[in-house]
């Protein structure tokens, strides 16, 4: 088995703090969506005609909610990274980790590819 290199775990880390930033922020945007919706849900059920209109505007609603607690939950197990990574304290901790991780690309390339010995001591004879 091979072992993966240092650059890919530190940018996989990298990636990690990204991706996982950007998921809480989406999952938050849901929630504030699915309730919007619902106060719609609820003046639609208000306005219904009739018991099975109310039916289809309840469907609406216990979907509407599960899709809300899905990213609420979601959210909520993201919420430590994201404030990690929005902290200014951590911004140049976050930084430090990409030059790192750059110069670990330029030193693993340099170790990946052909080397050349030129002799110090000069031609042997």
């Amino acid at each position: 088995m091979e072992k993966q290199k240092p650059s890919e775990v530190i940018e996989e880390f990298l990636s990690f703090l990204d991706q996982s930033n950007i998921e809480h922020d989406d999952c938050m945007k849901i929630v504030d969506m699915c309730g919007k919706r619902n106060i719609d849900y609820l003046h639609d059920m208000e306005f219904a005609k009739d018991k099975g209109e109310r039916n289809r505007i309840a469907t609406k609603i216990h979907n509407n909610q599960k899709q809300r607690r899905y990213a609420k939950n979601r959210a909520l197990e993201l919420e430590k990274v994201a404030l990690f990574v929005n902290d200014k304290c951590n911004k140049s901790f976050i930084s430090a980790l990409k030059r790192l991780l750059k110069e670990q690309k330029d030193k693993e390339k340099y170790l990946e590819g052909d080397k050349e010995y030129i002799r110090r001591a000069g031609d042997e004879s």
